[in-house]
């Protein structure tokens, strides 16, 4: 009978160390307990944009969890296995490519303008130039420096009409050449791309960005995709940083993202 007992107290024992040491094996792995670390990985040239420029970028896009959670969730290190990689594909080329059509656009419109005053000073002049030669003929006929300073006025306006031509017939073909980019980029627009993504596979965690337009969309699609690396998943709301759609620039995280990263990591 003392056998049997002092066997069931020895038994206890073991399974409450057994059982303390994996609480503390859970701790340690939930999500925010230690920051995930990150460091750049590779940068399509193609993008241009320095490794440096890249890291300033991330390093702000990390600063909105942290600050949002109230300690480091996230924090630079070079050599992490977290690796930030800039993938070049039909996606970057595709945005690159609106803002090529955005840029002779403005171009163009500036030359519609420039020509559309020149076309009224024309009219004007070619108007006073009509009203000058009824005068004269009504009183029968010009005097010879009158007639020579309408034939001066006439070359001139008839220059600027050719002027007035060619550069018509230029911007008809930039136009036509425009709306040719515009067609190919047409292919392509209508479709629903990932600006990024965040994969952890037997290969390990890595965050992957296709495009961005501008500073402020690579920050934000680098703020979701770090929203990922600490466990959050997507919402609903279109002005939260966690939306499936980097559509609004918001940098702040709205009520369901700090909802969302309270339930992951808690509070201080």
């Amino acid at each position: 009978m003392i056998k049997d007992t002092i066997h069931w107290v020895v038994l206890i024992v073991v399974l409450a160390v057994s059982g303390s040491a994996l609480y503390s094996k859970y701790q340690d792995t939930r999500p925010c307990v230690y920051p995930v670390t990150y460091s750049i990985g590779v940068v399509d040239p193609r993008f241009e944009i320095s490794n440096a420029t890249l890291l300033k970028n991330t390093n702000r896009a990390v600063e909105i969890w942290n600050k949002a959670a109230g300690r480091t969730v996230l924090v630079y290190d070079p050599a992490a296995d977290l690796k930030i990689n800039l993938v070049y594909d039909s996606r970057e080329a595709n945005a690159k490519l609106g803002n090529e059509i955005a840029r002779q656009q403005s171009s163009l419109d500036n030359a519609r303008a420039a020509l559309d005053a020149v076309q009224e000073e024309f009219t004007v002049r070619q108007t006073a130039y009509n009203e000058k030669v009824s005068a004269i003929n009504a009183r029968g006929g010009a005097t010879r420096s009158e007639a020579s300073s309408l034939d001066r006025e006439r070359e001139s306006l008839n220059a600027l009409a050719d002027s007035i031509n060619k550069e018509v017939a230029n911007y008809n073909k930039s136009i036509a050449a425009l709306n040719a980019v515009v067609k190919e980029y047409n292919q392509t627009a209508g479709r629903t791309f990932e600006q990024g993504q965040y994969i952890q596979d037997s290969a390990g965690a890595r965050i992957n960005i296709f495009h961005f337009v501008d500073t402020t969309q690579l920050e934000r699609v680098l703020a979701h995709e770090f929203g990922h690396a600490i466990g959050l998943d997507h919402n609903d709301d279109p002005k939260s940083i966690m939306f499936a759609k980097n559509e609004s620039g918001n940098l702040i995280p709205t009520q369901s993202d700090l909802a969302a990263l309270t339930a992951v990591c808690g509070t201080d």
